[in-house]
């Protein structure tokens, strides 16, 4: 058996070589040394570039943009003009909604994101069925209607305006809507525009009411102004009991009559508490006048 030289080298070919990849189209051989160099290369570049923009990556994504925005001027899809439409009555309300938008001439037509642009203006608050569009090239079409006011509720401190979706009105004053319906109770605005469309379809009942009691955020009870109460049932039942309030006014002339309590909450029957002695002649008093 030959003996083996601990100290013998290895002939040179016999070395590990650098690994290949090896081109099946062409049959050339790429080191993967080659490849990872040209990747730490691109890192390179990347970072450097980034240094030279002020030191920060995120900062890419902002010149990039900045890039986008001053080629669509340059290819005539930049924003030229804001419309309003739909409160021309207002003009200080067009001049607020124009602002909350947040789109200004010369911005670039495709970030000009109309779904963006609704929210932003439906969180004024001051506005009902924001409609956005986009009017290539180069026009931005708000159209919305005023939030038209429905009711006063009193939130324990003070009186304010509820307009037709719900919502609180801050800029109205209570004072120049002293014809609306009045509201009380917590969870009332919200419900209140169910309440006056109910109201509208009913003028002999909405004539002689005095106030609306919002009851566990579920139905009302709705005041006189003969002092009587109506107790009205849920929701989802109060339109057929006003319809029935109705008629029995119309045939019975039942809210005129010396009662407290008008009880409405089950269907097909009617409970009445008539009043007694000095309170049945102070309602029958204000029935009259």
């Amino acid at each position: 058996m030959p003996k083996v030289n601990r100290n013998q080298s290895v002939p040179s070919r016999s070395r590990l070589r650098p690994a290949t990849i090896v081109d099946e189209s062409t049959g050339e051989e790429i080191r993967v040394s080659s490849i990872l160099f040209g990747l730490v290369m691109l890192v390179a570049i990347v970072v450097a570039t980034a240094a030279w923009m002020g030191g920060s990556l995120s900062q890419i994504e902002t010149r990039f943009g900045g890039f986008l925005d001053d080629t669509a001027r340059m290819a005539g899809v930049s924003v030229n003009d804001v419309s309003v439409l739909g409160l021309e009555q207002n003009p200080a309300l067009v001049d607020d909604i124009r602002a909350a938008a947040m789109i200004e001439p010369g911005e670039n037509m495709f970030r000009a994101d109309p779904q963006l642009i609704r929210r932003r203006v439906e969180a004024t608050r001051k506005v009902l069925n924001v409609r956005v569009h986009r009017l290539w090239p180069g026009q931005i079409v708000i159209i919305a209607d005023a939030a038209e006011p429905v009711a006063l509720w009193h939130d324990g401190k003070e009186w304010t305006v509820v307009d037709g979706l719900g919502r609180i009105m801050p800029d109205a004053r209570s004072s120049d809507y002293k014809t609306l319906v009045r509201l009380a109770g917590q969870g009332a605005p919200t419900a209140a525009p169910q309440l006056v469309n109910a109201l509208k379809k009913v003028p002999d009942v909405s004539t002689r009411l005095a106030i609306a009691t919002r009851i566990a955020d579920r139905r009302w009870d709705v005041r006189l102004v003969n002092g009587a109460t109506v107790r009205l049932p849920e929701d989802d039942a109060m339109d057929g009991a006003l319809s029935r309030l109705s008629t029995l006014q119309t045939r019975t002339a039942l809210m005129q009559r010396p009662v407290t309590m008008i009880d409405l909450r089950n269907k097909g029957r009617i409970y009445l508490s008539p009043a007694q002695g000095g309170t049945a002649r102070k309602t029958a008093e204000a029935a009259r006048s």
